[in-house]
Parts: structure tokens; C-alpha cells; sequence
């Protein structure tokens, strides 16, 4: 049993009580769960990932899949997570549920979490994929438009290298230039003697 397992054992207890009533499946990490290279770190689960447990398996995995094969990559020898575990949803115009971004107090009960999760995983280097995760594990005020494509310092004592969330370049055609520069650059530092 990998040492994430126990802190996902952990996990589950803890939010067990946690909104009666209402069906809010945890979705947790997967992949390379002992010292992989990478871990990658997204914002929450959508649609498509509650449904399957999964995370990144829905359009945004189809573009993270795509950002792997472009870094020479593959997903079974990283870990990918995200930050909150639940998928944070809210009524769209037509009354349908959708996705939001999470808030504040969800974050602020998950991040713990996490960093018990990438303790737990010991990665050579966290990627953050989006605004929550950078800002959860860096300082609140950063944002990926100022930090994508660099090295930080993290909350977890791990390099942390950000990129824009692989959903953005859906929204935002503009980015797709910047989002391959950076993920190539990541790639060539995970082929290098620094990325083994």
C-alpha cells in the first residue's frame, strides 16, 4: 500500500460528515504514487471526473493528455491530483448545474489535504495547472499570468513549476502559443539531468 492511501483513508473519514445530505464524491489522485518525477496538481474535478473518480478525464484531460505527449511524458510515471477534491458546482442560466471555480472556504479546507497528499507522494517537482493550486501551495496573491513557464518555491519544500489549467487553452485560443513554450520547456527540464 502506497503512503497516499492511508492520507486518502484519512481524507475520506474526515469529510464523511460533511454536507448531509448532498452527493459530493471525493475524487482522488492517480498515477506513479512514490516519488514520481512530477506531480501535477489541477483546481477540482468536473463533471466527467466525478462521474468517473477520476481526475483529468474530461475535455481538460484530453488537453492534458495532449500537453504530456508535447513534454514526453506519460501519465502511469506521474501523479496527477487537484487541489479540491469535490467538484464545485453552481446553477447555470437554464437552471443546469455546472462548474465554478472553487471558493475560498473550499479551499482553505483542502489544502491540508494536499500537502499531507505531496508528502505523502515525496514528487521531484510540483506542477500547478491553474490560479488555485499556484495560489494554494506558493502566496494567495500569485497568478498565472505573472508566474507560468517559471520555478518557484513551494508551501511543500518541492520545486514548483506553473502552467496555465490545460481547460484555458479550450477557452482561449490566444494561449495555446504560450502554453506549448511552456510545457516544452518543462518537458526539456524532465528530460534533463535536473528532471531525474
Amino acid at each position: 500500500m502506497a503512503a497516499v492511501d492511508a492520507v486518502y483513508q484519512s481524507l475520506r473519514e474526515f469529510f464523511r460528515p460533511f454536507w448531509p445530505g448532498e452527493d459530493k464524491p471525493l475524487v482522488l489522485g492517480e498515477g506513479q504514487a512514490e516519488r514520481p518525477r512530477l506531480m501535477l496538481v489541477g483546481e477540482a474535478p468536473g463533471e466527467t471526473e466525478v462521474i468517473k473518480g477520476r481526475p483529468f478525464v474530461g475535455k481538460a484531460g484530453k488537453n492534458l493528455d495532449e500537453f504530456l505527449r508535447l513534454a514526453g511524458l506519460r501519465r502511469e510515471e506521474i501523479y496527477v491530483t487537484n487541489a479540491v477534491k469535490i467538484r464545485p458546482m453552481e446553477k447555470g442560466p437554464a437552471g443546469r448545474m455546472r462548474n465554478r471555480a472553487p471558493n475560498r472556504e473550499e479551499i482553505s479546507l483542502f489544502v491540508p489535504w494536499l500537502l499531507r497528499e505531496i508528502e505523502a507522494v515525496k514528487p521531484g517537482a510540483l506542477v500547478t495547472l491553474g490560479n488555485v493550486p499556484l495560489k494554494a501551495l506558493t502566496d494567495p496573491k500569485a497568478t498565472v499570468g505573472s508566474c507560468h513557464g517559471q520555478w518557484m518555491d513551494s508551501r511543500a519544500g518541492v520545486p514548483l513549476f506553473s502552467l496555465y489549467h490545460p481547460a484555458s487553452v479550450i477557452y482561449r485560443k490566444a494561449l495555446a502559443p504560450v502554453y506549448e513554450q511552456d510545457v516544452l520547456a518543462l518537458g526539456a527540464w524532465a528530460k534533463s539531468s535536473g528532471g531525474k
